[in-house]
């Protein structure tokens, strides 16, 4: 459709289905001006252009039209009594759909939106999640004052939280002088460290549980020898003492005489005050991530270098060395194995040809005499027979190979140098494996594959879980072995074995049940065809035997 003053380019017209409804349907409505021959759109009230808006911007009526029942679109849903009907605008409606099971209204019921009512609290709010619709009043003439109000409101929160923010930090916070670290993940070593720079404690550890990716929040902060830490301040004094170590470290080792070096230690503390500032510890009931009260050139001096930490949930130190020195061990074992089956692989490769030459050589074996009866002929050589040479190249061959089983046991058997006697003392039995054992079951009388696995700690238990999981009419009351032997022990039953489950009867196989069950078949078979008579019978013994008498042409020849 082209537009006014006789441009070029058109506006789009979107086609859409007819609503009639008196008001929020402005867009659907035109004026044809004959003069110019030319349509206008919107041509409608001032209230049908403002519910209009109200819909399109997600808005409720109630808002912009106060106390006034209009014909609008929207929904309605009814209580759970079914005699009361609540009505919806679109953007309620819209905003409550996933809760009510809403209908749509028909035209021509004016109506005013529920949530613009007072007397329906859970309604007050509408679309807005903070804004009350009955409070807020976006009409043409009134919009304007309304945003500015709550822009004002705004500001005015914001003004109030970061005044709070500051006070409750306080001063020092501000300017709190921020400490490089070098955080690792406790039990990675000095493996993919992350440099973190930092001015308080709380926020080292939220940077640490989000660049490490600690699947929880980070609680435990340890330095390289296990002291733990609680706040910057601790940190960078453990800083000052290590520093001050290893100084003290390197002047002893150029001093020769050890009386020497307890003299200069001795002068290096009277001369130095900075030594005694250092030595004056933080009380455990203040902790504070003040730096305040050290001196300012040796903390620059401290904080040239980032500090090293391990970051843990809750779990014991890990020490760093002792993974180094469990890795170093572990990749001598590797080289160590690797080694043996290079050398394992060249000796069969040796085999293998000792034998193939061996074989296409095809000499023939020596007849050597012997003077024993028995064999006076013995057979010796020839190419069936292996050489000296392969007899020891086999037994060397076990050898090696008893001797990688046996490195491969090791290797499998190893615990964790890390674990100490220490940390398994403090592990509580909620961390102990329980006592409960994985078998596969399956019913008295049936095959093996159509059974399933069932769990327990005790026999009872055990039975309850099978006679749940093979669907039994009657609870489980008896366990077998799948040869008949009957469980009796809790000690007896081992993990993965294979149990036959019966409900009080003896252990049957799945043969003798199918001859079992031929019988009880042909017996009902009898009694349908030949009726119940003809399974009445009844066997008796005879009280004397009659006695029979053979002549000599009616006895049996004899064997010649």
């Amino acid at each position: 459709m082209t537009k006014t003053r006789n441009e070029v380019c058109g506006s789009p017209v979107i086609v859409q289905k007819y609503k009639p409804y008196n008001n929020g349907t402005s867009n659907q409505k035109w004026n044809y001006v004959e003069n110019i021959k030319a349509f206008v759109a919107f041509h409608s009230t001032v209230l049908d252009k403002e519910i209009t808006a109200a819909n399109y911007a997600g808005i409720c009526t109630s808002s912009v039209i106060k106390g006034e029942n209009i014909d609008q679109p929207g929904y309605y849903y009814l209580s759970p009594t079914g005699k009361k009907k609540t009505m919806l605008c679109l953007a309620c409606g819209q905003s409550m759909r996933a809760e009510k099971g809403l209908k749509q209204l028909l035209p021509g019921l004016p109506f005013l939106c529920a949530s613009g009512s007072k007397i329906q609290k859970p309604f007050s709010r509408g679309p807005f999640k903070v804004i009350s619709v009955a409070e807020a009043d976006l009409s043409s003439c009134e919009a304007e004052k309304t945003l500015s109000y709550y822009e004002e409101r705004l500001l005015s929160l914001r003004m109030k939280t970061c005044t709070r923010v500051v006070s409750h930090s306080g001063t020092a916070a501000l300017h709190q002088k921020a400490v490089k670290i070098i955080a690792y993940k406790n039990g990675d070593g000095y493996r993919n460290g992350k440099l973190i720079v930092a001015g308080t404690f709380p926020t080292l550890l939220t940077e640490c549980t989000e660049q490490l990716g600690l699947t929880r929040a980070a609680s435990k902060v340890y330095t390289k020898d296990g002291t733990t830490v609680l706040s910057l301040r601790d940190l960078v004094l453990w800083a000052l003492d290590e520093s001050f170590i290893q100084r003290n470290t390197e002047k002893q080792k150029k001093e020769t005489a050890p009386v020497q070096a307890k003299e200069t230690t001795i002068k290096s503390m009277k001369e130095n005050p900075r030594m005694k500032m250092k030595t004056k510890s933080v009380p455990k009931s203040v902790i504070s991530d003040s730096l305040d009260g050290i001196d300012k050139s040796l903390l620059t001096f401290i904080l040239r270098n980032p500090i090293a930490i391990w970051v843990s949930c809750g779990e014991p130190f890990l020490s760093p060395k002792a993974l180094q020195k469990a890795e170093k061990l572990e990749k001598q074992n590797w080289l160590k194995k690797d080694k043996i089956l290079a050398d394992l692989d060249t000796m069969k490769h040796k085999m293998r040809q000792l034998k193939g030459r061996r074989v296409a050589a095809c000499q023939p074996a020596a007849m050597v005499p012997n003077k024993s009866p028995v064999q006076p002929v013995v057979v010796e050589g020839g190419w069936t027979e292996q050489t000296q040479e392969e007899i020891k190249l086999m037994e060397l061959i076990r050898h090696t190979e008893a001797h990688l089983s046996a490195v491969q046991e090791l290797q499998s058997k190893r615990n964790s140098p890390v674990e100490t006697k220490s940390i398994a003392r403090r592990q509580s039995s909620l961390y102990k494996q329980p006592n409960t054992k994985r078998v596969w079951i399956y019913l008295n009388g049936g095959r093996p594959e159509d059974g399933t696995y069932a769990w327990g700690k005790t026999i009872s238990e055990l039975l309850d879980d099978c006679t749940s999981r093979l669907k039994m009419a009657h609870p489980a009351r008896t366990l077998y072995t799948p040869d008949g032997e009957p469980i009796h022990s809790w000690d007896d039953v081992e993990r993965d074995m294979v149990i036959c489950v019966s409900t009080g009867h003896g252990f049957i196989t799945q043969k003798e049940l199918k001859q079992l069950m031929e019988v009880r078949a042909n017996y009902a078979r009898i009694r349908r065809q030949q009726g119940p008579e003809a399974t009445n019978i009844v066997v008796s013994q005879p009280d004397k035997l009659p006695l029979l008498s053979l002549s000599a042409s009616q006895a049996p020849p004899k064997a010649k």
